[in-house]
């Protein structure tokens, strides 16, 4: 009956993991238009990014598209300038797919910049 309960709980976890993953990637690729695999100041600056709130109350950074109703607000220019220099950790002047992930969680960029 533990076995069936542990592997239960692993299961679960997993499955509640998958769409945090794909959540973060779309946006990735959403910003990265020139499939690159890496997101250049251009790309963020031209990118239709906004804030709202997750489903949680956090105030998060998404795709305009990909919000889900309710109210979202435009980052300004300056905005996305911060949210770049906050990411581009080694400062080459593209955000790669290791430092998207190390800036996100539960698949949105949070709101801290």
């Amino acid at each position: 009956m533990n076995f069936f309960i542990h592997c239960s709980m692993l299961l679960l976890l997993l499955l509640i993991s998958v769409p945090s993953i794909a959540t973060d990637t779309d946006l990735f690729n959403k910003i990265d238009t020139d499939k690159s695999d890496h997101i250049s100041k251009d790309e963020l600056l031209k990118s239709d990014l906004v804030i709202t709130n997750s489903p949680d109350g956090q105030k998060v950074v998404v795709h305009r598209n990909m919000t889900k109703g309710g109210e979202a607000a435009a980052l300004t220019e300056e905005q996305k300038h911060n949210l770049f220099k906050k990411i581009d950790s080694d400062k080459d002047n593209y955000i790669n797919r290791k430092e998207w992930s190390r800036a996100s969680s539960d698949g949105f960029i949070l709101f801290k910049f």
